[in-house]
């Protein structure tokens, strides 16, 4: 393309965060980012990242703020596979950053898609999901619609989502960002778990059940096994030396309700990440009834969010 041409463009990329139902917790190898286990997830359509990338020379600003060394390094990771770095990026979320909803995943994919468009460099999805990698690992599965596939290989797939209407509830227990990074936590876990064979042998049982569920349309069985999967996450974080604690007493009272709302013949299932912020999948019918109980137990802002989507530039 002719570098004028260049010049001239303004690209906006978009890109939704997306959820893991069976987690994605370590490296085999952190040079291309390939993990231990194979993850699945959803995308939330209403919580995202939109990144702006045009001419000039290279700066990259994320919610308005120049970024920070360590943010600009990961941005620069991915920018050096393209044929310019004079380019001007501005990243904003439309939730709170690096408190536990995936900002970083949602930040790559968005960015790298952006500069496959601005640069017309006509990637693949594989190569697009090796360059979102280099920046967040999960963020690959924000490239795809549906139940996105990271596997071990690196390979990215999607699963068509046969669940119509689903809804997740986002609790926001805290927007401030984490004591330590989900990237340094993870390979803390690697590094020191006594328990971390035993969570990549039960990540790939957990994985057959939710594929069996998702064939099968059984939403109660998707449900049961994404929280065993998060459960199992953070004891596994736990037992690292020292413990990764991210769930906190409001964390654990907010389960606890959702448990006990399940009791009185409700339907919602909760799942958490590297935060202490707690997501609940349930469907659409029942969102009134989740909010208004939620609202009556807690003082928690709550983010609702359609599913599906992918990242996407124009």
């Amino acid at each position: 393309m002719d570098d004028a041409v260049i010049h001239m463009k303004k690209v906006i990329a978009r890109s939704p965060v997306n959820i893991a139902l069976i987690k994605y917790w370590g490296k085999k190898d952190p040079i291309k980012v390939l993990p231990f286990t194979t993850s699945l997830s959803l995308t939330l359509t209403d919580l995202y990242t939109e990144t702006i990338i045009e001419a000039g020379p290279f700066s990259f600003y994320l919610n308005g703020q120049k970024a920070n060394e360590e943010e600009t390094k990961r941005v620069k990771d991915v920018l050096k596979h393209f044929q310019d770095e004079n380019v001007v990026i501005h990243s904003n979320n439309n939730f709170p950053t690096a408190a536990g909803l995936a900002s970083s995943a949602s930040g790559f994919a968005a960015l790298t898609v952006g500069l496959n468009q601005y640069f017309n460099a006509g990637l693949t999805l594989q190569e697009l999901a090796y360059l979102t990698r280099l920046g967040s690992g999960s963020s690959c599965r924000s490239l795809v619609d549906g139940f996105g596939v990271w596997d071990v290989t690196g390979k990215v797939s999607s699963i068509p989502n046969p669940f119509e209407d689903l809804r997740m509830i986002v609790v926001v227990i805290s927007k401030n960002k984490k004591t330590i990074s989900s990237r340094d936590a993870m390979q803390l876990t690697v590094d020191s778990s006594p328990l971390y064979q035993d969570w990549i042998d039960d990540s790939f049982a957990d994985l057959e059940q939710m594929k069996e569920a998702i064939k099968n349309r059984d939403f109660h069985a998707l449900g049961r096994v994404m929280e065993i999967n998060a459960y199992r996450l953070h004891e596994l974080m736990a037992s690292s030396q020292p413990p990764v604690i991210y769930q906190t007493d409001a964390s654990k009272d907010i389960l606890k309700f959702v448990r006990h709302f399940r009791t009185l013949g409700h339907t919602g299932y909760a799942t958490m990440d590297a935060g202490s912020n707690v997501k609940i999948l349930i469907k659409k019918e029942e969102l009134a009834v989740w909010e208004k109980a939620l609202k009556e137990q807690f003082s928690f802002e709550l983010l609702i969010s359609r599913i599906g989507g992918c990242a996407y530039a124009e």
